[in-house]
């Protein structure tokens, strides 16, 4: 029997003959597929069939429509099949039917393979490789069970076991997988598992324990709240031993051992996507699995280069996946950008603090040097099997600081230099990828195109091999351009890739007959003229991926319009759509992009879409900025660009979820704004994510948005610009610990403000001075300024400022011991915030009353008020704030007699902690290791 055909029912029902999709016809056909296929290779009787296919009413030609649909179905994966004939697929077999299916041809035979191996190898002692075994499973789980297909209840309920027996298999596997160690590999198989069956509380007690074992205890907890609020909204029903048990285990599990500064709190899995139609490079494989010893004895760096476009990023991916099982703590991926052809290329010390923030080290802990975050670096991954896919690179020196010193990693970088420094100092593997061989073209196109249509145009085929020059993008696009109009005979494809002249005159293949633009150009002409626009357009926009929104400003379009065009770009692949609503170009697609648009587009029409393009993110982030909320306000911008879309963010939490989806883009924007002489847009956008770093501590972004717009405020000689600037730097400085410079810097802001005559600014630097003096120690100075950024408040009207200084007084009154005053000026603040309805200033009093019933000695009333700012914090998602009180809080308990909730507490604030990747992580397990080497 042929293994052309390839059947899937784990997710939607699919079908494929020799790498092409079949129609499988009406929705009953599809139905009799489905029932055949979940028996897995087993017959099926013509009277079952029958009953699940009509359950209690068939009609009278029931037995004539099943074998209809069966001959249909036999000359769909047998189209050669003789009239009567019955083929090697679907058989008849003494009054039943039985699809001959096998691992090779079936997900469902595939998967059940793989699960009885896996618990083999469970039952021998081999946990780590039973994992693996069930990952190969569960991994070709897309969704429920034959998904879409139309079915009565009968046959409904047979699919629904398929389901329920995939969730008892993840948890089977979540099981073997906390006893050796590999967690964080069932995460994401859990995650799908829960969002198909979300009562099942086997499943979420699972997802809880690998969540906290990898470290995320705060996600575990959050998953335990999500799970009990909804059994108790849906179902009224409160949750289970197994749920309650799991949730005590994480509340009472010791914390890692290991600090936030030297071992990382995630796993990373950052490679991107491997290529589906991958074909090829056989020899090549070959000589890279050579390189890969066995056993680890030393750092192994594999550097491939070649020309553009002869798939070199393709085939590290595709590679990486394949070993990626032998490096157990993770893959980082870092695109260098060497050869971008509009903006500079990553540095090294931009490159580390991603990889080093990608393994989960606080960002206020990175250090300022590429040498010290090289050693960091190198510190982090000691001892540890990691693969690295260093992308794009084009400097030796820039690479070198991102090589691990651990014996058992490997580290792959791609250039389209041949970096021989790489071989001849740090004893690299070179590999040099030209064409693909004829051959290996040949079956790019039959993976792309299906075996039917290469063979039966064979002699168009080997043209238009020739003309791609075997280089693999330009096959791919070709293919594309094939698979977009199936009617077309392959001969109109060589006509076109005849016709067209590109001007990318670099991009050649080794003997130079052949310009790669051809095939660009080629798609670029097949598409509308509203596509081929925006295409050229996007081009101009900096960030690593496009969303619909950006999209849509760039060309001036309704965003349903922006939609459609860019599913137009999408599938003839100059874009890939890598999350939803979310796209990505490769970079050669990109360069052709800004060639068509320096030759057809004018230098008026890039600059207002760039304008466009920052309407967008200042408009939206000021917005957003608005949700947080600020205190001092900054003015409102001037009215977007006609064609600029507003997102709807209506609350603080869609406000986080903005600045965490596009913190990297707006950093960059900070810097393109600048260089292109939009200055204005470089300071509202350092202001209005200020608020966003601040509560994230990302502080070095922070001091890198606002340095960029202190330079541009000062360029502009905008005085009161500046004074907002330097106040903001003054933030990052003191955010990074730097108490002197941001004393500099708010001195500064002050000057400005007096040359501005301009007395409203001076309570907020006043507070600000208080709060810098105050982590130096100078707490009478602070206690000064406060009092003084106070009577301005009261002078100017500005209800939030009296409430925030009465609070800081207050707690600054009671560590003098004048407790009555510190009662009534948190009182004072605490009336102040309810109100004008300001809940996270209410919280901060709570938190100050606290803080005054220790000093009073009265711990009944401070676990109290200590409570109601809990509460209060993560109610308004303050969660490092939340945490600072939960370690408070366990040490007041922790002097009574409720010494278990003090842990519980301290457990609580360091999950969030370790969440957010602050360093205060320390001090918490320092308290759980004293209480428990004390009990």
């Amino acid at each position: 029997m042929s293994s052309a055909v390839r059947f899937a029912l784990l997710g939607p029902l699919r079908a494929w003959r020799h790498g092409a999709e079949i129609d499988l016809g009406p929705p009953q056909q599809r139905l009799l597929l489905a029932l055949l296929l979940v028996n897995g290779g087993k017959p099926v009787s013509l009277d079952s069939l029958v009953d699940l296919l009509w359950e209690d009413e068939p009609p009278s030609s029931a037995v004539n429509v099943v074998h209809r649909y069966v001959g249909t179905l036999r000359r769909l994966f047998e189209p050669d099949l003789p009239t009567r004939a019955t083929g090697s697929w679907l058989i008849r077999e003494a009054g039943s039917y039985r699809l001959a299916v096998t691992a090779e041809s079936s997900d469902v035979v595939e998967y059940r393979q793989n699960t009885a191996r896996a618990r083999r190898l469970a039952e021998a002692g081999a946990q780590r490789e039973a994992v693996s075994a069930y990952l190969a499973g569960l991994k070709l789980w897309q969704g429920r069970v034959a998904h879409g297909v139309v079915a009565p209840a009968r046959a409904k309920a047979i699919f629904l076991d398929l389901d329920h027996e995939g969730c008892q298999v993840v948890c089977e596997a979540a099981d073997v997988a906390l006893e050796c160690g590999r967690a964080a590999d069932l995460v994401p198989f859990l995650r799908m598992a829960v969002s198909l069956d979300e009562y099942n509380e086997a499943m979420q007690a699972r997802l809880m324990r690998v969540l906290a074992a990898t470290g995320n205890q705060a996600a575990a907890l959050r998953t335990y709240e999500t799970i009990r609020d909804k059994l108790a909204d849906d179902l009224g029903v409160d949750p289970g031993p197994e749920l309650t048990g799991a949730f005590r285990e994480v509340l009472t599990s010791p914390a890692p051992d290991e600090t936030p500064l030297i071992a990382p709190v995630v796993r990373p899995a950052q490679l991107p996507p491997d290529l589906p139609a991958f074909a090829g490079r056989s020899a090549e494989l070959r000589q890279l699995e050579s390189w890969l010893p066995d056993q680890p004895r030393g750092l192994v760096t594999i550097a491939i280069d070649g020309m553009p476009g002869a798939g070199k990023t393709t085939l590290a991916v595709h590679w990486a996946h394949r070993v990626a099982d032998r490096f157990p703590d993770g893959q980082l991926y870092i695109n260098m950008r060497g050869f971008d052809p509009d903006h500079a290329q990553l540095t090294a010390a931009e490159a580390l603090r991603g990889l080093l923030d990608a393994l989960g080290i606080n960002t206020s802990r990175i250090p300022a040097t590429v040498d010290a975050q090289s050693a960091l670096y190198r510190s982090v991954l000691s001892n540890r099997r990691v693969l690295v896919l260093i992308d794009n690179a084009r400097e030796v020196a820039d690479i070198r600081p991102l090589l691990p010193a651990s014996a058992g990693c490997l580290v792959i970088v791609t250039s389209r230099n041949r970096l021989a420094g790489l071989v001849a100092a740090e004893g690299a593997q070179a590999m040099t990828l030209h064409a693909l061989s004829a051959e290996e073209a040949r079956e790019t196109l039959i993976r792309r195109l299906g075996r039917e249509k290469v063979e039966h145009e064979a002699e168009a085929v080997e043209e238009i091999i020739a003309l791609c020059g075997r280089l693999p993008l330009a096959l791919a696009i070709v293919a594309a351009r094939a698979a977009a109009y199936p009617h077309f005979p392959l001969s109109a494809i060589i006509a076109k890739l005849k016709q067209a002249k590109g001007t990318l005159q670099g991009f050649r293949d080794d003997d130079g007959e052949l310009d790669v633009h051809t095939a660009f150009s080629w798609s670029y002409r097949i598409l509308s003229t509203e596509a081929a626009r925006l295409f050229r357009l996007l081009s101009v926009h900096i960030g690593a991926e496009t969303s619909v929104g950006a999209a849509a400003s760039i060309g001036g379009l309704p965003v349903g319009r922006a939609q459609a065009l860019l599913d137009e770009l999408t599938r003839i692949r100059f874009l890939t759509e890598h999350e939803p609503g979310r796209y990505l170009a490769h970079d050669l697609i990109r360069t052709y992009a800004v060639e068509q648009r320096m030759e057809l587009d004018s230098a008026q029409d890039t600059h207002e879409a760039l304008g466009r393009l920052l309407d967008y993110y200042v408009h939206n982030t000021y917005q957003a900025y608005l949700r947080l909320p600020p205190h001092q306000v900054f003015p409102p911008p001037p009215p977007p660009r006609p064609g600029v879309p507003i997102v709807d963010i209506p609350d603080q939490a869609a406000a986080l979820n903005w600045f965490a989806a596009e913190r990297h883009v707006i950093g960059l924007l900070v810097k393109t704004a600048a260089e292109h002489g939009f200055l204005p847009y470089t300071w509202y956008l350092a202001i209005t994510i200020q608020h966003y770093y601040q509560r994230r501590g990302l502080a070095h972004e922070w001091e890198s948005a606002a340095s960029t717009a202190l330079a541009a405020a000062i360029l502009a000689d905008d005085t009161y610009v500046l004074a907002r600037m330097h106040r903001s730097m003054a933030g990052a400085q003191w955010l990074l610990k730097r108490p002197e410079r941001a004393l500099e810097h708010l001195k500064r802001t002050e000057e400005l403000l007096a040359e501005l005559d301009d007395t409203s600014g001076f309570p907020y630097v006043y507070s600000n001075y208080g709060t810098v003096l105050a982590d130096m120690g100078r707490a009478e100075e602070a206690a000064e300024y406060h009092r003084k950024a106070l009577d301005l408040y009261e002078q100017t009207g500005d209800r939030k400022g009296q409430a925030i200084s009465l609070q800081v007084l207050a707690t600054h009154a009671g560590q003098l011991g004048h407790n009555e005053d510190a009662l009534d000026l948190a009182d004072r603040a605490m009336e102040i915030y309810r109100a004008i309805g300001d809940r996270h200033g209410e919280g901060n009093s709570w938190e100050a009353l606290g803080r005054i019933h220790i000093a009073l000695g009265d711990h009944q009333r401070a676990v109290h008020s200590l409570k109601q700012a809990v509460e209060i914090y993560r109610e308004v998602h303050a969660l490092a704030e939340a945490a600072n009180v939960l370690i408070l809080l366990g040490d007041t308990m922790n002097t009574s007699t409720a010494t278990r909730e003090a842990i519980s507490a301290w457990q609580t604030a360091l999950a969030i902690f370790e969440e957010l990747r602050l360093p205060e992580s320390d001090e918490v397990r320092a308290r759980i290791k004293a209480h428990h080497d004390s009990s």
